[in-house]
């Protein structure tokens, strides 16, 4: 039976006006129930899929937008990460020659270790997107072939 059906049967059987509103209430929350568990199985997560959907475009673009942004979080991950390693490098060297050089060292290869750090996170969170959007992906074409 039917939600329509069900609320028919409701109004006509239950004479009670307080019944028949709490029966009408439950029925209502269970469909809401339902609409909240399907709004969120479909809700997309990563970036490409997000790109997808939420801004329009094919799902060409899309990868394109990712490899873009791929290669930039990898250049800001790499550029910076060489030159604090470098700096480190320097740090250790000097460390038992010129202690308060050494510091100097140390200090100055705090600054591009935090853009380096922050290449990581874009790598990692990019990487995961795709991995999520390829699972999404497999997953409906194993629904449209059920």
């Amino acid at each position: 039976m039917d939600d329509k059906e069900l609320i028919k049967r409701i109004m006509e059987e239950v004479k009670d006006e307080k019944l028949r509103d709490e029966l009408l209430g439950l029925v209502v929350e269970k469909n809401k129930k339902k609409d909240d568990t399907k709004q969120e199985e479909e809700k997309p997560i990563d970036y490409v899929a997000r790109l997808e959907i939420l801004g329009g475009a094919t799902e060409e673009v899309a990868k394109l937008d990712w490899k873009i942004a791929y290669v930039l979080f990898s250049l800001l991950l790499i550029i910076p990460g060489t030159v604090a390693l470098l700096l480190f490098l320097a740090f250790l060297f000097t460390l038992f020659k010129d202690i308060e050089e050494a510091f100097y060292y140390l200090f100055i290869a705090i600054f591009p270790s935090i853009p380096a750090l922050i290449g990581a996170w874009g790598v990692y969170s990019l990487r995961s997107g795709k991995k999520e959007y390829e699972r999404l992906k497999r997953k409906r074409e194993n629904q449209g072939q059920s």
